[in-house]
């Protein structure tokens, strides 16, 4: 499995008015099946490659959306109020992480998830081969 190494990289929403920067290593990529991060997406799961929030720089201006999870915490998406990328979130579980949106780094091949959370909301079709699966949080029991 390949590690982000310990340099600054940059990721930026689809009109680049909304940028992060990341120096230091990642902590955890998620592939996230929850409903709220499919819809975020719009795709069948939501990635998100986590860093220490001291760690990244933001650079433009962002909107945000706050909802309740399921453990009665909350969740904050910042978006670009320009393109509407969703390009970084955090928990009120644990605001020191950050996530990206791996996709949004120009060489998003370097993030393979690391795990999979919320699989008893997993598409049949989605899987995610040898990589550890957890039926909620990654606190909660296995699937695989």
């Amino acid at each position: 499995m390949r590690r982000y190494l310990g340099f600054m990289k940059e990721a930026q929403c689809g009109c680049g008015a909304l940028r992060v920067q990341v120096e230091g290593e990642r902590e955890a990529v998620v592939a996230c099946n929850c409903t709220d991060c499919r819809r975020r997406s719009g795709s069948a799961f939501g990635m998100g490659v986590y860093f220490q929030r001291s760690a990244v720089k933001f650079i433009g201006e962002a909107r945000e959306y706050t909802r309740p999870t399921d453990s009665g915490n909350t969740f904050s998406t910042f978006f670009c109020p320009t393109c509407g990328t969703s390009l970084y979130w955090w928990g009120s579980r644990d605001p020191s992480r950050v996530g990206v949106a791996p996709g949004c780094f120009e060489a998003s091949e370097q993030f393979p998830p690391d795990r999979s959370v919320y699989d008893v909301n997993k598409q049949d079709w989605v899987s995610f081969g040898d990589v550890p699966g957890f039926e909620r949080g990654r606190d909660g029991p296995r699937t695989r």
